[in-house]
């Protein structure tokens, strides 16, 4: 055996030798070649003449009548027309421009994913090349670029070239004859979105679509109206950056620039559908079409009746209170990042004003004037004051010196306030301050409440004729300027004095009312008189006909149609302070996270919910709580005793993250016992789609199912994303809601689909 191998290999060995040596060539010696070739001419010496024929010459024409067998050569090309350049164009952007990008730079997708791929063809050199040069590349290929031949026949091969030498006219043009290709400065500095459609056509068009609305296998649809809603900024950030393994999505991290990548996000968000604020009024909503809304896009988190679920509770009447139609307005229709709040995709003006009208209608007036009227001779004083400890005190202070609210035991003030203005004040309050509507008091209560606050009063009630009084407004505009700005703010937003532009206020202070005080001012409290000749006059006496003036200016600011609410700041309060209440003395970390990202209760310091709430929103909820939920009062007899300045301190603390939010996110549960539960729920309501593995279907009917178990999904979406998704599913996709009463395939709890959460996190291992 071993001796048949030897022989075997000798003989190889052999014939390598003996080819080598019969196609040895010498040029310059005769000799006979078994391995000739076309090139060679087979006279023994070059140019030698040939003697099979009398001329000498080897090559003859054929004889008449002969038909050729050889390939016909390839006809020449039709001049150049509308129509050819046309067609160039799309077989262009069909197989080309994904590596030659849109305008010939080599700056398409793929070559900016793989720089191999990376060769423009609007340069000089491929301008000096002939037409037929580069048909013969478009078929052949060369270097990295596979060959066309099989696939573009000859026409489509000449109307691409006469498509590109388009595009290097427009080279040239552009940057002149010398083709230089400088550096484009947009991609460092500038973040618009039209600046994002230009980059998502060069980049993402070609798997997206041009509106991002293209449909196909293993291809997310981006523009999605619901995705949008729920997904931040950051989600698609991290996306683009890091790309998805085991996906088409490539990173794109070191081919985009940090303000290109903003510029995409941005014109991506030019999709969804924006509404005119100005526009949304509760007073003009239908409660009843409200609530068919809410049962079909809000009760799958809130519940049915608004009681609360994956969403906190909406009909608790502590809330209601102090929750002003802006606020309700702005957060159905920008909903809560990072939490499973989406924003409001599909509703218009009309839409959110039958919602907030749904709400209100959670809280319904159960008094009313005329019976207050009726009771209040024999109102119990008594009564009125052990309401008045319980609902009134901590903002307004034991015995109604003022704190977060403003002081009531005031002579001067319960002598020009008649009992209808205090009836308005105790049930349609401050809204977008922290006085709340106590619209859920019977006429009994009220009527008790508001006999103990007389019991404050000592001089006689102030006739008020109910007079206008004549001033004008911009007039008024500077002498408020000089005098009120300090303590009420630019435009009577309030500060260290009450918030006087609020529209409730005015409209239910009279003319002499708004006179008496600045005149006079308020017995008790910080405000002086301006009123000239008074015994305590202030820095800025005024004649009677100067504080007509300031009446009309504040009567001016009261007309004005506001979108974005008048916001009042605690003045003197301190963050610092507020954030050593926050950890510590209040334990409020416990409940809402280290940096109120949340955890038992809900975030505190989202930037969207921040934008909405005012900071009397805010000291209102630490003041009042939350019947009915964990979140118990802070005043006397709750949780913690806070002090009024306690109270403004952590309000102050909390809008720091207004402008700097908080990186830390808001999560579900985490841990086996939920994972394994999970893990069931899962299998049997995501696993026929999903997989039981999580790495998604390409092949679904109607549609493909993504992978949820990948490392860069999973980093980029946070709880919030997960819940909102599994919720309220995806319309117009396979993905159903699964939250109880949505309407979808299951009626899920809002613990169980936390724990379907907990089991996706699994696959996160030790993140």
């Amino acid at each position: 055996m071993k001796n048949a191998l030897w022989a075997a290999a000798a003989a190889l060995l052999l014939a390598a030798a003996a080819v080598l040596v019969l196609s040895r060539r010498d040029l310059e010696e005769p000799h006979w070649r078994l391995f000739g070739e076309m090139a060679s001419s087979p006279a023994p010496r070059t140019y030698d003449p040939s003697a099979l024929f009398s001329d000498g010459r080897s090559w003859r024409a054929s004889p008449a009548g002969t038909v050729s067998r050889a390939v016909p050569g390839a006809a020449e090309p039709a001049a150049p027309s509308l129509g050819s350049l046309d067609r160039g164009r799309r077989v262009y952007e069909s197989h080309c421009r994904h590596c030659h990008g849109p305008k010939g730079r080599g700056d398409g997708p793929v070559a900016k994913a793989v720089t191999a791929f990376a060769f423009p063809v609007a340069t000089k050199s491929a301008l000096d090349l002939p037409d037929s040069e580069l048909r013969r590349i478009v078929a052949r290929g060369r270097n990295n670029m596979p060959a066309h031949a099989r696939k573009l026949s000859e026409d489509d091969r000449a109307s691409v070239v006469q498509y590109l030498r388009d595009l290097q006219r427009a080279e040239v043009a552009r940057v002149g004859p010398g083709f230089e290709m400088p550096e484009d400065p947009r991609r460092l500095h500038l973040v618009t979105s039209e600046y994002g459609r230009e980059l998502f056509t060069e980049n993402c068009a070609s798997c997206h679509g041009a509106d991002g609305r293209l449909q196909k296998p293993g291809v997310p649809t981006l523009n999605s109206p619901a995705v949008l809603a729920m997904a931040d900024d950051a989600y698609y950030l991290d996306i683009i950056m890091h790309g998805r393994k085991g996906t088409q999505m490539p990173a794109w991290s070191q081919t985009l620039t940090p303000t290109q990548l903003k510029s995409l996000v941005a014109y991506m968000r030019t999709w969804s559908r924006s509404v005119d604020r100005s526009l949304v009024s509760a007073a003009h909503g239908e409660p009843k079409r409200g609530f068919a809304l809410f049962r079909g896009h809000c009760a799958g988190c809130h519940g049915m009746r608004g009681e609360g679920g994956i969403g906190v509770s909406l009909d608790r009447p502590s809330f209601l209170a102090i929750a002003s139609d802006q606020y309700l307005r702005d957060t159905i229709l920008t909903g809560r990042k990072h939490t499973a709040m989406p924003a409001a995709y599909d509703f218009s003006a009309g839409d959110v004003s039958d919602l907030i009208a749904f709400l209100r209608s959670l809280h319904p007036l159960k008094s009313s004037f005329a019976e207050v009227k009726a009771l209040l001779p024999a109102a119990s004083k008594a009564t009125g004051a052990k309401l008045y400890s319980a609902r009134c005190a901590g903002c307004h202070g034991k015995d109604g010196e003022g704190g977060i609210g403003s002081v009531l035991a005031s002579d001067s003030f319960l002598a020009m306030a008649d009992d209808r203005f205090l009836y308005k004040a105790l049930t349609e309050g401050r809204p977008g301050t922290g006085m709340p509507a106590w619209r859920q008091l019977g006429s009994a209560d009220v009527a008790d409440l508001l006999a103990h606050l007389r019991g404050w009063q000592k001089s006689p009630a102030l006739a008020d004729s109910g007079a206008r009084r004549r001033g004008t407004p911009e007039f008024g505009k500077l002498l408020y300027d000089k005098g009120c700005v300090s303590c009420h703010g630019s435009e009577g937003q309030g500060g260290v004095g009450g918030q006087l532009a609020n529209p409730v206020f005015l409209a239910s202070a009279s003319d002499e009312f708004l006179w008496r005080t600045i005149a006079y001012g308020k017995q008790d409290s910080a405000m002086r008189g301006f009123l000239k000749g008074l015994a305590s006059e202030s820095l800025m006496p005024m004649e009677p006909s100067d504080i007509e003036h300031v009446v009309a200016y504040l009567r001016s600011l009261g007309e004005l149609k506001r979108v974005e609410p008048l916001k009042r700041s605690f003045a003197g309060a301190s963050a610092a302070v507020g954030k050593l209440v926050f950890e510590g003395k209040g334990a409020c970390a416990k409940c809402h996270g280290a940096q109120g990202e949340g955890a038992s209760g809900p975030s505190l310091t989202n930037p969207g919910f921040l934008r909405a709430a005012s900071d009397g929103f805010i000291a209102g909820s630490v003041v009042l709580g939350r019947e009915g939920t964990e979140m118990r009062s802070f005043h006397k007899g709750g949780n913690v005793d806070l002090t009024t300045q306690d109270v403004k301190d952590v309000t102050v603390y909390l809008r720091t993250f207004e402008d700097a939010p908080t990186a830390r996110r808001r999560r579900v549960e985490r841990n086996p016992a939920a994972a394994a539960e999970g893990k069931v729920l899962y299998g049997q309501n995501c696993a026929s789609c999903h997989g039981v593995d999580g790495k998604g279907m390409r092949d679904l009917k109607g549609g493909y199912a993504p992978s949820l178990n990948n490392p860069e999904f999973l980093a980029a979406a946070d709880d919030g994303f997960l819940l909102a998704t599994i919720a309220v599913g995806r319309p117009n996709t396979g993905m159903r809601p699964f939250s109880k009463g949505a309407g979808g395939v299951a009626d899920l709890s809002a613990a169980d689909i936390r724990r379907i959460v907990a089991f996706i996190r699994s696959w996160e291992g030790a993140k």
